[in-house]
């Protein structure tokens, strides 16, 4: 467990995404975590307990709601269909509506890029800025943790072919770094990114693979991070693969 409310029994949250990546992990850190993943009815999580005096109701509340799930499955508007929007849109929406004190959404940095994925982040943010009176909209970079899902970094830990150009520019943070960020009660919206970028080619060179690169080409945000968390995308990655990368 982690310093801050990740080490607070009687601190009550709700994590959603639960079933892998992000969610899946920080879900762990909680002594007192519900989980949300998908099927499940925001319904299910507005508790009424009857007050002591027999004189009502009253609603439980989640101290924080700290939303990652979320559809990255639509890279361009000509294969968008409409759950999309279902998942990363309403979904926001809906969770509000539980009884919470504050509200956490991940975001991501790419929420500017005028694709489905980077528009429904943003559609989400305003919709937390609007409707939360206490929230933390983290947008971090690319994530590094030991229950990522299947992605390009995965295949070059793997040692497989990617589809991404040798100069595609990324940059990588933990998934600590999150909870870190958390844990610090910041509040508002955060850019949340290592000191440096890196090159996809880089990334395979700390790996020592030969590879196949593609023709797809991708250059993260410039934007300042908000939160300083002193490593480079070279120091997370080399932190991940001494921590989780098969040997």
């Amino acid at each position: 467990m982690y310093r801050g409310i990740s080490g607070e029994s009687m601190m009550k949250v709700l994590v959603t995404g639960t079933n892998s990546g992000l969610g899946s992990w920080l879900a762990k850190q909680f002594k007192n975590c519900d989980k949300f993943v998908r099927g499940n009815s925001v319904s299910d999580y507005i508790q009424k307990d009857m007050a002591p005096d027999g004189s009502g109701y009253s609603f439980t509340r989640y101290d924080y709601i700290i939303h990652c799930a979320g559809s990255v499955q639509h890279s361009n508007w000509s294969n968008v269909k409409p759950d999309l929007f279902e998942d990363n849109v309403f979904l926001t929406r809906d969770l509000i509506s539980i009884p919470h004190k504050k509200f956490v959404f991940i975001s991501s940095i790419d929420e500017a890029k005028n694709s489905p994925y980077g528009v429904t982040k943003r559609l989400s943010e305003i919709i937390v800025e609007e409707l939360c009176d206490d929230y933390l909209i983290l947008r971090p970079s690319a994530l590094l943790g030991k229950e990522m899902k299947k992605n390009t970094f995965q295949k070059i830990v793997a040692g497989e072919d990617i589809a991404l150009t040798k100069n595609t520019l990324m940059n990588y943070i933990l998934y600590e770094d999150i909870l870190d960020s958390i844990n610090s009660n910041h509040t508002g919206t955060k850019v949340l990114r290592s000191n440096d970028n890196i090159t996809i080619e880089e990334v395979v060179d700390i790996f020592g693979h030969k590879l196949e690169f593609g023709d797809i080409h991708y250059e993260v945000e410039h934007v300042d991070s908000d939160i300083n968390t002193n490593k480079t995308s070279k120091d997370n990655i080399r932190i991940y693969k001494e921590k989780y990368a098969k040997r």
